[in-house]
């Protein structure tokens, strides 16, 4: 378990004071999902601030039009209490595991303790789900504003893994684009 990189990665949010730090040292489990693994994202896991120690996850709606890909998120990434997600949606939300994966995570029963003890805690909440909500806003704006080059050389240029990790369907769907269009883009850069 990793916890130097989970306390340095909280540090870019917020610094914890060194309760919550020992507090957090001591709640802190680790679970490893298999690639491919698939969980609904009201699951308990997501209960509860969780660290993507490693690994990349897709979040997915499904419906019985079928898959339509949200977002992605990476290794060394803090992710906010998301299980009550589920109720505000239309459709069914998933998330993916696209390759092994190791996520930090406390139990659900230790928030109250948090909020109570550690004033600094639902700050470093706050800052997490803004942080996530400002990714969203980005790729929003990208998906009005950019066009499907344009798209694509972003996602390359950020995250080129990842075509690596998820079929191309599900990353055409993520850019708003058929994936076709995604063979093409691909095609023409490997010729330059």
């Amino acid at each position: 378990m990793e916890k130097e990189i989970y306390f340095e990665k909280m540090q870019a949010h917020l610094k914890p004071s060194i309760g919550l730090k020992a507090y957090l040292n001591y709640i802190l489990q680790e679970d490893d999902f298999k690639r491919k693994k698939t969980i609904k994202l009201s699951d308990k896991l997501f209960d509860t601030l969780i660290f993507i120690e490693s690994g990349t996850l897709r979040i997915y709606s499904r419906n019985e039009d079928g898959d339509t890909t949200i977002i992605f998120w990476f290794k060394k990434v803090f992710l906010p209490h998301m299980a009550l997600l589920q109720q505000y949606a239309t459709d069914e939300l998933y998330v993916e595991f696209l390759e092994d994966s190791k996520i930090l995570s406390f139990p659900q029963k230790h928030i109250p303790n948090l909020f109570k003890l550690f004033p600094e805690y639902r700050e470093l909440e706050a800052r997490i789900y803004q942080s996530h909500i400002s990714k969203i806003l980005q790729h929003s704006s990208a998906l009005a504003h950019l066009d499907t080059l344009q798209r694509y050389e972003q996602l390359m240029e950020t995250n080129p893994e990842l075509f690596n990790l998820c079929e191309l369907k599900n990353i055409a769907n993520f850019l708003g684009i058929h994936p076709k269009v995604l063979s093409l883009l691909r095609s023409k850069a490997a010729k330059r």
